[in-house]
C-alpha cells in the first residue's frame, strides 16, 4: 500500500544514494590505500560505480516523471529501464577492474597486512549501506519504481561486499594474508551477479512486461462495478516504469447508442483513475452484446 510519505521518500532516496555513494567511495578508497586493504579499495571502486548509477537513476526519474505528450503518448516511464541498463553496465565494468587488480595481486604476491583502522571503516560502511538499502527498497516497492529498486539492489550488493571485506580483514589478522585479496575477488563476483540481474530486469521492462496480477484484477473489479458494464471481454496491462498502461475491452448492451456506450467507457476511466494511482493511461473499447435470459451474446 502506498503512503503519502512514500512520494517524498521516493524523491529523497536517489539523492541520498548519489551523495552517500560518492562520499562512501572517497572514504573507502582513502582508508583502503592508507591501511593497505585491497578489499576496501575494491569496495570503494564499487561505490564509485554506484554513484554514477545513482546519477543515471536520478536523471531517469526526473525524465520519467514528465507527463505523456503528443510525441510520447505512453509517457516516459521506460527511461527507468534504460537507467537500470546503464547502472548494470557500470557495475560490470567496475567488477572487471577489481578482478583484474586482484589477479595481479595473486600473481605478484602480497607483502602487507591491512592496518586495524580498515576494520572500523568497513564496519561503518556496512551499516550505512544497510540503512540506504532499507530506505530505497521501501520507497521503490511502495512506488513501484524499477529504477529505485535497482538502486536498492546496488545498496544490498554494498552490504554483501562490505561484509566480505570485513571477513577478509579479520582473516588477515588471524594470519591468512591472502584473505583480504580473496574478499576483493568475492566482491567482484557479487558485483558481476548484481549487474547481470539488473541488466535482465532492464531488458524485461523494455519488452513490455505484463503488469502484476493484482493490478489487472483490481481494474476488472472496478470496471464491473460501473453501471452499464456487462462484462470485461479482454484486458492487457503493461508496465511503463512506475505506471501501468491499460488496454481494456468492456461489454455493453447493444441497445445503448454510440454516445451512451462512450459515456460508460468514460465512467470506467474515471473510476479507475480515481482509485488507482499506479495507472498512467487507459484505452477503452466497447463491445456491443445482446442480453437474453440464456446469457449475453
Amino acid at each position: 500500500m502506498r503512503y503519502p510519505e512514500c512520494e517524498r521518500c521516493g524523491k529523497l532516496s536517489p539523492r541520498m544514494s548519489l551523495v552517500g555513494n560518492a562520499l562512501a567511495a572517497a572514504f573507502k578508497i582513502s582508508v583502503g590505500m592508507l591501511t593497505g586493504s585491497k578489499g576496501l579499495v575494491a569496495d570503494g571502486v564499487h561505490s564509485i560505480a554506484d554513484a554514477f548509477a545513482s546519477g543515471f537513476i536520478l536523471l531517469a526519474l526526473k525524465i520519467a516523471g514528465k507527463p505523456h505528450d503528443e510525441d510520447h503518448p505512453y509517457g516516459y516511464g521506460k527511461v527507468e529501464y534504460l537507467s537500470t541498463l546503464f547502472a548494470a553496465s557500470f557495475l560490470f565494468i567496475c567488477a572487471s577492474l577489481i578482478m583484474w587488480d586482484d589477479v595481479l595481486a595473486f600473481v605478484n604476491g602480497i607483502h602487507e597486512v591491512p592496518l586495524n583502522a580498515s576494520l572500523f571503516a568497513t564496519a561503518v560502511c556496512l551499516l550505512y549501506s544497510f540503512v540506504l538499502y532499507r530506505s530505497n527498497i521501501c520507497a521503490g516497492t511502495q512506488l513501484g519504481s524499477p529504477a529505485i529498486i535497482a538502486d536498492a539492489y546496488e545498496s544490498r550488493a554494498d552490504c554483501f561486499s562490505a561484509a566480505a571485506v570485513l571477513l577478509g580483514l579479520i582473516g588477515t589478522k588471524m594470519g591468512f594474508i591472502y584473505a583480504d585479496a580473496i574478499a576483493a575477488g568475492f566482491v567482484a563476483l557479487l558485483i558481476y551477479h548484481m549487474s547481470m540481474e539488473m541488466f535482465l530486469q532492464g531488458i524485461h521492462g523494455l519488452i513490455d512486461s505484463s503488469s502484476d496480477k493484482r493490478i489487472i484484477d483490481q481494474v476488472v473489479e472496478i470496471s464491473l462495478a460501473v453501471e452499464g458494464v456487462e462484462g470485461v471481454r479482454s484486458i492487457n496491462a503493461r508496465r511503463m516504469g512506475q505506471k501501468n498502461w491499460i488496454d481494456l475491452v468492456i461489454d455493453v448492451s447493444e441497445k445503448k447508442s454510440v454516445l451512451e456506450a462512450h459515456m460508460v467507457g468514460e465512467k470506467v476511466k474515471e473510476a479507475i483513475a480515481a482509485r488507482m494511482r499506479e495507472v498512467g493511461g487507459i484505452s477503452i473499447n466497447c463491445f456491443p452484446i445482446k442480453k437474453t435470459v440464456f446469457g449475453n451474446f
